[in-house]
């Protein structure tokens, strides 16, 4: 993989900017005097800009060099979030944050094939695996950034957010060399139509075989009960412990020290030295435990315990499951099949986001007990795949 240094870097320069504002978002929109179900509206549209835009930035990158696709992600992001931060109503706020998710969907689409274009077979797991682990590690210290700076003024953290991503933007536009050695004229009135995913299925380079969508819906499923556990325990900390942005940012970024660990050893072992269609399925069944788990603790000391065995788990499975699917890929479907793959992701987080909001003023322990559900069958769903 050429250049590695340099995209990593960026990568890790676009996470940590990405997550300055989640910490502070809770608290944000108490100081707004939002409704509590917000927080799931707001990610549930934000997936929604992903799910829209994944599958067409998908068909985009058969023609644009994906430093291109990154360097749009960033900059719409940093707009995105100037709509966030000065809108001070729901209407705006959702407009800026499906912006941020369409943005999102260019950046992601283009990192992942970034990897794929410049990865040997043989490399492309790992690659993917350390991916995975510095965008968990500095998206975690993002966390903890925003976090820090949420305590003295919200607007800081929004700030700093905005102008890093700019930055970074560029940054990517000017650095990286390119991933394409022949490029073909876009078509865009076919990027267009993908932007109706379910549309987009029936083109011919887009059949998709059984394994593959049931890898996708695997993918759909880890991400909804992740996003379900994930944005319910950020307002949890805050609604129920009354904690302050510091505390969930110190805990995020005590996630990142576990995740870059896990990853990086287990992980890396799982990847290269085991059948992953076996460990992906244990991963899975692990993470489902503890998030289960989690509704049992008895105090707030077992309840970060548990909690920070999950996101190390996770964080595992993360590029496990990505390696599955980008195999599943040719040459020539590859763009298509990876931005299909972070529509599965948005979808999850559309389904998990929103229902999280509707069980949380039902039950503060629904969304948990959705996540491990969601887990537990996407294990079975791998098991599934096996055969």
């Amino acid at each position: 993989m050429k250049q590695k240094k340099t995209f990593l870097a960026l990568i890790a320069s676009f996470n940590l900017a990405a997550n300055y504002a989640h910490p502070i978002t809770p608290a944000y929109f108490k100081l707004l005097g939002l409704d509590s179900a917000m927080f799931g509206y707001a990610f549930s549209v934000m997936s929604l800009g992903m799910f829209l835009g994944s599958p067409f930035f998908g068909k985009l990158a058969e023609s644009f060099r994906s430093k291109v696709l990154m360097a749009w992600g960033c900059l719409g992001y940093a707009l995105a979030q100037v709509l966030f931060a000065i809108g001070h109503t729901p209407a705006l706020i959702l407009w800026g944050r499906l912006l941020a998710g369409f943005a999102c969907g260019s950046f992601f689409v283009g990192a992942l094939n970034y990897i794929a274009n410049t990865s040997t077979a043989k490399e492309r797991g790992a690659n993917l695996t350390l991916n995975a682990a510095v965008q968990t590690v500095f998206g975690a210290l993002g966390y903890f950034v925003g976090g820090m700076l949420g305590t003295y003024d919200l607007y800081w953290a929004f700030a700093l957010q905005i102008g890093q991503l700019f930055f970074t933007g560029v940054a990517f536009y000017l650095l990286l060399g390119p991933d394409l050695t022949a490029q073909k004229a876009p078509d865009i009135k076919e990027a267009v139509r993908s932007l109706n995913f379910f549309s987009s299925f029936s083109t011919k380079d887009a059949q998709l075989s059984q394994s593959l969508w049931i890898l996708l819906g695997v993918s759909a499923l880890t991400f909804l009960g992740y996003t379900s556990f994930d944005q319910s325990f950020n307002y949890y900390l805050k609604d129920v412990f009354d904690l302050a942005t510091s505390y969930n940012g110190s805990f995020k970024g005590a996630v990142g020290l576990i995740s870059l660990v896990a990853t990086m050893t287990l992980g890396m072992y799982l990847v290269k030295q085991t059948d992953l269609n076996k460990s992906t399925t244990y991963i899975l069944f692990i993470c489902a435990f503890f998030m289960g788990a989690v509704c049992l603790a008895s105090g707030l000391t077992s309840f970060f315990a548990l909690n920070l065995i999950f996101y190390g788990f996770y964080a595992i499975s993360v590029p496990m499951v990505q390696d599955l699917i980008t195999k599943q890929a040719t040459p020539t479907t590859q763009g298509t099949v990876l931005g299909f793959y972070q529509a599965s992701q948005s979808f999850g987080r559309i389904i998990g986001a929103f229902i999280a909001g509707l069980l949380y003023d039902v039950n503060v322990l629904g969304p948990f007990i959705l996540g491990s559900l969601a887990f537990l069958i996407a294990a079975i769903g791998v098991k599934i795949y096996q055969k």
